[in-house]
């Protein structure tokens, strides 16, 4: 299947007006898949060959054509943007952008499928976790999924370890929630806001690989974490009217598998503790509090 495979009805600039007409659970769903890594890293290839196993899948492929990590939501407005045909490191067709990953994605939405939106677009999967609301708006691979879900697009961030990355199982997993948001109208209906501008949800999803055990837990639908946070502060030294802040970090790298909590309520915490953490987010901010439990049928999907 290539990009040329797409059908031909006009967008002509509605995503900003009004969200999209996702396809029904019996059609095909037309995804589009970006990284920040590059188009010839292997986690975006991972995620190719796990999606277009499913022949309910319309994949088209745009991606950076170096790696782009760490550029945030950043965009190109005031240059040119050289393109080329492309492939994955497995062969499949694809979209070289030379540009941010945000650019990769909105060429992908303006440009390659302009006459006909994609239902999904999926990015990553990308090399090292970005979770907390420290490193989440540094992301690449998230910021390319933002730019996606204010067109109105819902968008998926998959992210593995950056330790010995699981993309194998992260593909899998990332698989499974696109066939269920292919096959469920409740789960399209959720990802997208009911008021304007009608922007789409992303879901970011962090897959660990084990520091201690062996098998991850499953996965935990839940809020952004800070992964440095202030207590307090000391004036030091004393009278000086200098004040030292307190600061208390998390550990970013441990993934206990061998943990027994079963309700983390953090994506740190979660990853920390063996679990998937997958948090629903909008274009900006967090969904958090009640909005969470609308997804919590993710969890019975690992």
């Amino acid at each position: 299947m290539t990009q040329t495979n797409v059908a031909a009805t006009v967008l002509a600039g509605v995503l900003l007006a009004a969200a999209p007409v996702l396809a029904a659970s019996s059609d095909t769903l037309r995804v589009l898949v970006t990284n920040d890594d590059g188009v010839a890293a292997p986690g975006i290839d991972a995620l190719v060959m796990a999606l277009t196993a499913n022949p309910n899948l319309q994949v088209t492929v745009v991606a950076p054509a170096t790696n782009q990590s760490g550029t945030g939501d950043n965009k190109t407005t005031a240059s040119t943007l050289p393109v080329a045909a492309s492939m994955t490191a497995g062969g499949y067709p694809a979209t070289a952008v030379s540009g941010f990953p945000a650019d990769a994605a909105l060429f992908g939405i303006r440009q390659v499928l302009s006459a006909t939106p994609p239902d999904l677009v999926v990015s990553g999967i990308n090399l090292g976790q970005n979770y907390t609301g420290d490193i989440i708006p540094l992301s690449g691979t998230v910021g390319a999924a933002f730019w996606s879900a204010r067109l109105g697009i819902p968008a998926f961030a998959v992210s593995a370890s950056l330790s010995t990355p699981d993309y194998a199982g992260a593909a899998a997993y990332t698989a499974t929630l696109v066939e269920q948001f292919r096959a469920s109208k409740g789960f399209r209906k959720k990802m997208l806001e009911k008021e304007v501008p009608f922007h789409g949800l992303v879901l970011n999803v962090n897959y660990p690989t084990c520091t201690t055990g062996s098998t991850v837990r499953g996965a935990r639908v839940v809020a952004v974490d800070r992964l440095t946070k202030i207590t307090g502060y000391t004036e030091t030294p004393p009278s000086s009217g200098n004040w030292q802040p307190n600061a208390t970090t998390g550990n970013y790298s441990a993934s206990d598998c061998t943990s027994v909590l079963e309700e983390p309520e953090t994506d740190l915490e979660a990853w920390n503790n063996g679990f998937v953490a997958v948090s629903p987010l909008d274009a900006d901010r967090s969904v958090s509090g009640r909005k969470l439990k609308h997804f919590g049928f993710l969890e019975k999907l690992f």
